[in-house]
């Protein structure tokens, strides 16, 4: 019981700082998991997060892998129920207020404020989760091909992600 209690709060904390979309949090999520309560290593967390990038569905599905590696059906429920709950009401709430024809001046200065942040918790979750690549040349030649692509708008992210995972096979095979 006690594990599920700390897979809720852990990622309910993690759901309530995290601005800047799923990605943006995966450093304090690496740090929580892996180093904090020591759920999975370093290289099983990397595996579950592009598990959860290549199932079609929203890009949190490796919350419930991650709580369904530590605790089953009830590990995975506990985790979700922790990363999709609080922001949810806190949504609900905030939402009555932007409905009004004049919303608060508050809204419009913190989603203004969100922009750095995002960019800068981006930056952070990339460079977590691309320390064990330095010095292979090979996967930093498929990052940077996969930013290329992206950012031209030449394949959307599905496309980026299966064209990666072909030529990491390639290169296994090879």
């Amino acid at each position: 019981m006690k594990v599920l209690l700390d897979l809720f709060f852990t990622f309910a904390y993690l759901d309530l700082i995290s601005i800047g979309g799923a990605l943006a949090m995966v450093p304090e999520m690496e740090r929580q998991v892996v180093t904090v309560h020591a759920w999975m290593s370093h290289q099983g967390f990397v595996d579950a997060i592009a598990l959860g990038l290549l199932v079609p569905g929203p890009n949190m599905l490796h919350v419930l892998y991650i709580g369904n590696q530590v605790a089953g059906f009830l590990g995975a429920l506990a985790a979700g129920l922790g990363m999709f709950g609080p922001t949810s009401f806190l949504l609900a709430g905030v939402a009555s207020f932007a409905a009004r024809p004049r919303p608060p001046l508050w809204i419009k200065h913190f989603h203004t404020a969100c922009g750095p942040v995002t960019i800068g918790l981006m930056t952070a979750a990339a460079w977590s989760l691309g320390q064990n690549m330095a010095g292979d040349v090979f996967s930093i030649v498929i990052c940077c091909l996969a930013a290329l692509l992206t950012a031209r708008r030449l394949l959307d992210p599905a496309g980026v992600v299966l064209l990666a995972a072909v030529l990491g096979a390639i290169r296994t095979i090879f």
